[in-house]
Protein backbone atom coordinates (compact mmCIF):
# COMPACT_ATOMS: atom_id res chain seq x y z
CA UNK A 1 0.00 0.00 0.00
CA UNK A 2 1.38 3.47 -1.05
CA UNK A 3 1.19 6.35 1.87
CA UNK A 4 0.72 9.71 0.44
CA UNK A 5 3.52 12.27 2.35
CA UNK A 6 1.52 14.24 5.49
CA UNK A 7 1.30 17.20 3.33
CA UNK A 8 -0.61 15.73 -0.09
CA UNK A 9 -3.25 14.31 2.49
CA UNK A 10 -3.47 17.82 4.46
CA UNK A 11 -3.44 19.26 0.58
CA UNK A 12 -6.38 17.32 -0.12
CA UNK A 13 -8.03 18.28 3.15
CA UNK A 14 -7.56 21.82 2.10
CA UNK A 15 -8.66 21.84 -1.35
CA UNK A 16 -11.85 20.10 0.09
CA UNK A 17 -12.70 22.52 3.12
CA UNK A 18 -11.17 26.20 2.65
CA UNK A 19 -11.31 25.94 6.49
CA UNK A 20 -7.97 23.92 7.35
CA UNK A 21 -5.89 27.38 6.54
CA UNK A 22 -6.72 27.88 10.17
CA UNK A 23 -3.82 26.27 11.47
CA UNK A 24 -1.37 27.63 8.30
CA UNK A 25 -2.52 31.65 9.34
CA UNK A 26 -2.21 31.00 12.75
CA UNK A 27 1.67 30.16 12.21
CA UNK A 28 1.76 33.13 9.96
CA UNK A 29 0.47 35.36 12.71
CA UNK A 30 2.85 34.37 15.18
CA UNK A 31 5.47 34.28 13.46
CA UNK A 32 4.72 38.02 12.25
CA UNK A 33 4.74 38.39 16.15
CA UNK A 34 7.90 37.07 16.58
CA UNK A 35 9.75 39.34 13.96
CA UNK A 36 8.01 42.30 15.53
CA UNK A 37 9.32 41.50 18.88
CA UNK A 38 12.54 41.08 17.38
CA UNK A 39 12.87 44.79 15.94
CA UNK A 40 11.09 46.12 19.31
CA UNK A 41 13.42 44.58 21.72
CA UNK A 42 16.65 44.70 19.25
CA UNK A 43 16.33 48.33 19.06
CA UNK A 44 16.50 48.10 22.66
CA UNK A 45 19.49 46.25 23.44
CA UNK A 46 21.10 48.43 20.93
CA UNK A 47 20.15 51.77 23.12
CA UNK A 48 21.67 49.75 26.01
CA UNK A 49 24.38 48.33 24.58
CA UNK A 50 25.60 51.80 23.21
CA UNK A 51 24.58 53.35 27.42
CA UNK A 52 26.70 50.74 28.83
CA UNK A 53 29.40 51.45 25.87
CA UNK A 54 29.35 55.23 26.70
CA UNK A 55 29.57 54.36 30.43
CA UNK A 56 32.45 52.33 29.82
CA UNK A 57 34.33 54.94 27.49
CA UNK A 58 34.19 57.83 29.68
CA UNK A 59 35.11 55.55 33.34
CA UNK A 60 38.32 55.37 31.21
CA UNK A 61 39.17 58.52 29.96
CA UNK A 62 37.14 60.65 33.06
CA UNK A 63 36.45 63.51 31.52
CA UNK A 64 34.77 66.41 33.47
CA UNK A 65 30.93 66.48 32.66
CA UNK A 66 27.88 68.38 33.26
CA UNK A 67 24.01 67.90 33.28
CA UNK A 68 22.88 68.21 29.80
CA UNK A 69 21.01 71.75 29.04
CA UNK A 70 17.64 69.71 27.90
CA UNK A 71 17.46 68.41 31.24
CA UNK A 72 16.54 71.69 32.60
CA UNK A 73 12.67 72.79 33.56
CA UNK A 74 11.56 74.51 31.02
CA UNK A 75 14.01 73.23 28.00
CA UNK A 76 12.15 72.52 24.64
CA UNK A 77 10.96 68.39 23.74
CA UNK A 78 13.23 67.08 21.42
CA UNK A 79 14.30 63.63 20.75
CA UNK A 80 17.99 64.28 22.70
CA UNK A 81 18.49 62.55 25.84
CA UNK A 82 18.47 64.15 28.99
CA UNK A 83 21.59 62.73 30.53
CA UNK A 84 25.14 64.14 31.22
CA UNK A 85 27.80 65.68 28.86
CA UNK A 86 31.08 66.22 28.37
CA UNK A 87 32.36 69.52 28.95
CA UNK A 88 34.97 69.53 26.59
CA UNK A 89 35.45 66.52 24.01
CA UNK A 90 33.69 64.14 21.52
CA UNK A 91 30.53 63.20 23.48
CA UNK A 92 29.36 59.49 23.10
CA UNK A 93 26.62 58.89 20.62
CA UNK A 94 23.57 57.30 21.51
CA UNK A 95 21.79 57.78 18.80
CA UNK A 96 23.59 56.01 15.86
CA UNK A 97 23.77 57.29 12.41
CA UNK A 98 21.46 59.54 10.72
CA UNK A 99 20.36 56.06 8.18
CA UNK A 100 20.46 54.13 11.19
CA UNK A 101 17.47 56.70 12.96
CA UNK A 102 15.47 56.70 9.54
CA UNK A 103 15.19 53.18 9.26
CA UNK A 104 14.46 53.22 12.99
CA UNK A 105 11.59 55.39 12.61
CA UNK A 106 10.00 53.67 9.04
CA UNK A 107 10.08 49.94 10.79
CA UNK A 108 8.62 51.08 13.89
CA UNK A 109 5.89 52.96 11.86
CA UNK A 110 4.95 49.53 10.01
CA UNK A 111 4.92 47.66 13.17
CA UNK A 112 1.25 47.92 14.34
CA UNK A 113 -0.59 47.65 10.89
CA UNK A 114 1.53 44.91 9.95
CA UNK A 115 0.56 42.97 13.44
CA UNK A 116 -3.26 44.11 12.89
CA UNK A 117 -3.14 42.52 9.49
CA UNK A 118 -1.70 38.99 10.99
CA UNK A 119 -3.99 38.93 13.91
CA UNK A 120 -7.32 40.28 11.26
CA UNK A 121 -6.26 36.95 9.20
CA UNK A 122 -6.16 34.97 12.34
CA UNK A 123 -9.57 36.03 13.63
CA UNK A 124 -11.24 35.14 10.06
CA UNK A 125 -10.15 32.00 10.22
CA UNK A 126 -10.84 31.29 13.24
CA UNK A 127 -14.10 32.33 13.37
CA UNK A 128 -16.79 29.92 14.43
CA UNK A 129 -19.79 31.43 14.09
CA UNK A 130 -21.77 34.69 11.90
CA UNK A 131 -21.25 37.39 14.66
CA UNK A 132 -17.07 36.57 14.99
CA UNK A 133 -16.68 36.26 11.48
CA UNK A 134 -18.48 39.30 10.11
CA UNK A 135 -16.69 41.29 13.14
CA UNK A 136 -13.29 39.69 11.82
CA UNK A 137 -13.79 40.73 8.44
CA UNK A 138 -14.18 44.16 9.34
CA UNK A 139 -11.21 43.72 11.41
CA UNK A 140 -9.63 42.49 8.43
CA UNK A 141 -11.08 44.86 5.67
CA UNK A 142 -9.85 47.82 7.69
CA UNK A 143 -6.48 46.10 8.27
CA UNK A 144 -5.53 45.62 4.80
CA UNK A 145 -6.58 49.27 4.47
CA UNK A 146 -3.93 50.38 7.38
CA UNK A 147 -1.89 48.12 5.91
CA UNK A 148 -1.21 49.54 2.35
CA UNK A 149 -1.13 53.22 3.97
CA UNK A 150 1.79 51.78 5.96
CA UNK A 151 3.56 50.23 3.01
CA UNK A 152 3.89 53.74 1.43
CA UNK A 153 7.08 54.46 4.23
CA UNK A 154 8.56 51.68 2.43
CA UNK A 155 7.46 52.14 -1.18
CA UNK A 156 5.58 55.43 -2.11
CA UNK A 157 2.36 54.36 -4.00
CA UNK A 158 1.93 51.07 -2.38
CA UNK A 159 -1.26 52.04 -0.98
CA UNK A 160 -2.81 52.78 -4.03
CA UNK A 161 -5.08 49.29 -5.02
CA UNK A 162 -8.57 48.76 -6.18
CA UNK A 163 -10.69 50.24 -3.55
CA UNK A 164 -12.55 47.44 -3.61
CA UNK A 165 -10.20 45.59 -2.10
CA UNK A 166 -10.58 47.24 1.40
CA UNK A 167 -14.98 48.01 0.93
CA UNK A 168 -16.69 45.73 3.12
CA UNK A 169 -19.34 45.70 1.66
CA UNK A 170 -18.13 43.71 -1.23
CA UNK A 171 -16.39 41.17 1.94
CA UNK A 172 -19.66 40.59 3.63
CA UNK A 173 -21.45 38.25 1.22
CA UNK A 174 -22.75 34.31 0.43
CA UNK A 175 -24.47 32.38 3.36
CA UNK A 176 -22.09 29.77 3.94
CA UNK A 177 -19.50 30.10 6.48
CA UNK A 178 -16.88 28.32 5.94
CA UNK A 179 -16.76 29.20 1.67
CA UNK A 180 -17.39 32.88 3.28
CA UNK A 181 -14.06 32.38 5.85
CA UNK A 182 -12.29 31.14 2.53
CA UNK A 183 -13.18 33.90 0.58
CA UNK A 184 -12.30 36.52 2.78
CA UNK A 185 -8.88 35.42 3.33
CA UNK A 186 -8.17 34.80 -0.25
CA UNK A 187 -9.56 38.44 -1.08
CA UNK A 188 -7.19 40.04 1.85
CA UNK A 189 -4.21 38.31 0.87
CA UNK A 190 -4.60 39.27 -2.26
CA UNK A 191 -4.95 42.47 -1.42
CA UNK A 192 -1.74 42.97 1.19
CA UNK A 193 0.95 40.80 -1.17
CA UNK A 194 2.54 43.96 -2.15
CA UNK A 195 2.34 46.06 0.79
CA UNK A 196 3.48 42.75 2.89
CA UNK A 197 6.38 42.87 0.54
CA UNK A 198 7.61 46.07 0.60
CA UNK A 199 7.04 46.51 4.42
CA UNK A 200 9.15 43.02 4.60
CA UNK A 201 11.84 44.91 2.81
CA UNK A 202 11.71 48.05 5.29
CA UNK A 203 11.89 45.85 7.90
CA UNK A 204 14.85 44.06 6.19
CA UNK A 205 17.04 47.37 6.40
CA UNK A 206 16.61 48.00 9.73
CA UNK A 207 16.82 44.51 11.27
CA UNK A 208 20.21 44.39 9.42
CA UNK A 209 21.44 47.29 11.19
CA UNK A 210 19.99 46.73 14.31
CA UNK A 211 22.48 43.26 13.95
CA UNK A 212 25.49 45.08 11.94
CA UNK A 213 25.64 48.01 14.83
CA UNK A 214 25.29 45.21 18.15
CA UNK A 215 27.66 43.14 16.61
CA UNK A 216 29.95 45.82 16.45
CA UNK A 217 29.63 47.22 19.69
CA UNK A 218 30.57 43.74 21.35
CA UNK A 219 33.32 42.17 19.15
CA UNK A 220 34.93 45.87 20.54
CA UNK A 221 33.78 45.04 23.91
CA UNK A 222 35.44 41.84 24.14
CA UNK A 223 38.62 43.15 22.66
CA UNK A 224 38.85 45.06 25.92
CA UNK A 225 38.01 42.47 27.91
CA UNK A 226 40.52 40.16 26.70
CA UNK A 227 43.71 42.82 26.30
CA UNK A 228 44.13 43.48 30.17
CA UNK A 229 44.25 39.32 30.10
CA UNK A 230 47.78 37.77 31.53
CA UNK A 231 49.99 36.54 33.78
CA UNK A 232 49.55 40.10 35.95
CA UNK A 233 45.64 38.89 36.66
CA UNK A 234 45.07 36.57 39.50
CA UNK A 235 43.64 33.43 38.52
CA UNK A 236 40.31 34.44 40.06
CA UNK A 237 40.56 37.92 38.42
CA UNK A 238 41.59 35.87 35.00
CA UNK A 239 38.54 33.07 35.28
CA UNK A 240 36.20 36.67 35.62
CA UNK A 241 37.39 37.56 32.24
CA UNK A 242 37.47 34.93 30.50
CA UNK A 243 33.83 34.10 31.62
CA UNK A 244 32.60 37.50 31.24
CA UNK A 245 34.40 37.05 27.35
CA UNK A 246 32.51 33.68 26.62
CA UNK A 247 29.67 35.14 28.00
CA UNK A 248 30.01 37.58 25.10
CA UNK A 249 31.17 35.43 22.61
CA UNK A 250 27.68 33.79 23.47
CA UNK A 251 25.57 36.69 22.09
CA UNK A 252 27.94 38.03 19.16
CA UNK A 253 27.55 34.60 17.67
CA UNK A 254 24.05 34.45 18.32
CA UNK A 255 23.59 37.30 16.20
CA UNK A 256 26.05 36.34 13.94
CA UNK A 257 24.16 32.95 13.33
CA UNK A 258 20.51 35.07 12.60
CA UNK A 259 19.55 36.35 9.33
CA UNK A 260 17.87 40.04 10.05
CA UNK A 261 16.78 40.33 6.36
CA UNK A 262 16.53 36.57 5.74
CA UNK A 263 14.04 36.80 8.03
CA UNK A 264 12.16 39.55 7.07
CA UNK A 265 12.25 38.18 3.74
CA UNK A 266 10.74 34.71 4.98
CA UNK A 267 7.58 36.55 6.17
CA UNK A 268 7.16 38.35 2.01
CA UNK A 269 7.94 34.53 0.99
CA UNK A 270 5.45 32.85 3.96
CA UNK A 271 2.91 35.21 2.16
CA UNK A 272 3.48 34.85 -0.93
CA UNK A 273 2.89 31.17 -0.62
CA UNK A 274 0.14 31.65 1.24
CA UNK A 275 -1.73 33.59 -1.28
CA UNK A 276 -0.69 30.69 -3.90
CA UNK A 277 -2.22 28.05 -1.82
CA UNK A 278 -5.02 29.52 -1.22
CA UNK A 279 -5.30 29.79 -5.34
CA UNK A 280 -4.40 26.59 -5.30
CA UNK A 281 -4.07 24.25 -2.96
CA UNK A 282 -3.59 20.98 -4.29
CA UNK A 283 -0.64 22.61 -6.33
CA UNK A 284 1.27 24.54 -3.92
CA UNK A 285 0.14 23.77 -0.43
CA UNK A 286 3.80 21.82 0.23
CA UNK A 287 5.74 25.31 -0.83
CA UNK A 288 3.41 26.78 1.97
CA UNK A 289 4.39 24.51 4.96
CA UNK A 290 8.12 24.88 4.02
CA UNK A 291 7.81 28.93 3.48
CA UNK A 292 5.92 28.70 6.93
CA UNK A 293 8.64 26.65 8.42
CA UNK A 294 11.22 28.64 7.38
CA UNK A 295 9.83 32.22 8.52
CA UNK A 296 8.86 30.88 11.43
CA UNK A 297 12.48 29.32 12.42
CA UNK A 298 13.96 32.43 11.43
CA UNK A 299 11.82 34.99 13.40
CA UNK A 300 12.71 33.35 16.39
CA UNK A 301 16.10 32.77 16.47
CA UNK A 302 16.06 36.10 15.14
CA UNK A 303 13.74 37.23 18.14
CA UNK A 304 16.30 35.47 20.53
CA UNK A 305 19.57 37.09 19.20
CA UNK A 306 18.42 40.50 19.38
CA UNK A 307 16.66 40.34 22.35
CA UNK A 308 19.53 38.64 24.46
CA UNK A 309 21.59 41.69 26.24
CA UNK A 310 25.46 41.60 26.00
CA UNK A 311 26.44 42.54 29.39
CA UNK A 312 28.53 45.20 28.77
CA UNK A 313 31.54 45.76 30.73
CA UNK A 314 30.92 42.89 33.38
CA UNK A 315 34.12 41.37 33.21
CA UNK A 316 35.83 44.71 33.88
CA UNK A 317 37.81 43.90 37.38
CA UNK A 318 41.47 42.98 36.82
CA UNK A 319 42.92 42.19 40.11
CA UNK A 320 46.02 41.56 40.44
CA UNK A 321 48.20 38.41 42.18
Amino acid sequence: MTIRPFWLMLACATACSPYNFQKEVNAFSGSVENLSDAVVEGYSSLASDREAQAQLQLTHARPQLVVAPNCAIGASASDDFCDVTVVRGQQPNLLGSSDEQRAKAKALEVLPALKDYAHALAAVTNAEDRAAFDKAVSQLSNSVGDLTKAADVAAPGASVIAPAAVDLAGWLVGTGLDQDRFDSLRRGVHAAQRPIQNIAATLGTGLELISTQRRDIIFKDIEGTLKPMGPSLSEEAYREQLADAEAKFAVLNGLRRSDPAGAAESMAKAHDALVAAVDDPNRNYGNLLKALTDFTNKASALRDALATPSTLGNGSSQKGN
